[in-house]
């Protein structure tokens, strides 16, 4: 994408705005050109590149099966969902939605960098760290509390169509699926990126590793690829320095 003006200007600035507040960050303005602003109000949609991030908390159904009160397991999961939410919109990006026992979040890539080496790698480490948080309150609540438990990453990215629906916005494109895909691979506490996002993020593998993040190939069994596919891991040699156990308590 071009370089974006820092004004979307016209009557759809306030509009979209409205909309930017319940999802997106402080500088979703500069994110989208004023032609894309009015496209995705107008029309219902505009066209856009983004790295898509699906989280899976693992074995929550049965979490919650095994809760002592239900409705003290339900104020842990809106604790959590909230701390990602607020995660991506610090780090430049859009809450898409809560799954029932995950979360869709994306970021609006540049084409000269289309995966940012620091935010997207950063906030895996962050929603890592709150759902270790959100775990260690869900055991407290919990009669019998079963092994593989955790929250799972995948990512993707790619061109994808921004979709307004009422007063929000949803993504829909090709990197929902294979971050959905990549999720489905991934261990609980595990990131799997697939090949193009992990391939971007490999330019600036030295960056990563100087805070404290591994980037390693690996191999991941798919329903298309049952014999494997190649992907990304990212590794965090150190976990995320700031504790968000508050935002998901």
């Amino acid at each position: 994408m071009s370089e974006r003006p820092s004004n979307p200007g016209g009557t759809s600035g306030p509009e979209f705005d409205s909309i930017a507040l319940r999802q997106g960050p402080p500088e979703a303005r500069r994110q989208l050109s004023p032609e894309s602003i009015d496209e995705l109000l107008t029309m219902g949609s505009t066209a856009l590149d983004a790295i898509v991030v699906v989280g899976d908390l693992r074995m929550s159904t049965l979490v919650l099966k095994e809760a002592i009160r239900p409705a003290t397991f339900a104020r842990f999961i809106v604790g959590f969902t909230e701390a990602v939410r607020g995660l991506a919109n610090a780090s430049g990006g859009w809450f898409d939605k809560f799954t029932g026992d995950g979360f869709v979040a994306f970021w609006i890539s540049s084409r000269s960098h289309a995966v940012p080496s620091g935010s997207i790698p950063e906030f895996c480490r962050a929603a890592l760290a709150a759902a270790d948080s959100l775990l260690a309150n869900l055991r407290r609540n919990s009669r019998n509390f079963p092994i593989g438990t955790g929250l799972s990453i995948g990512v993707d990215a790619g061109p994808c169509e921004l979709v307004r629906v009422g007063e929000l916005v949803t993504l829909v494109g090709s990197p929902i699926v294979g971050a959905t895909r990549m999720v489905g691979c991934a261990a609980p506490r595990q990131t799997i990126l697939n090949v193009y996002a992990g391939s971007a993020l490999e330019q600036d593998a030295s960056a990563l590793e100087s805070q404290g993040i591994r980037l390693d190939r690996t191999v991941v069994k798919t329903k298309e690829y049952p014999e494997g596919q190649e992907a990304f891991e990212l590794v965090f040699v150190y976990p995320h320095r700031e504790s968000t156990e508050s935002g998901a308590s």
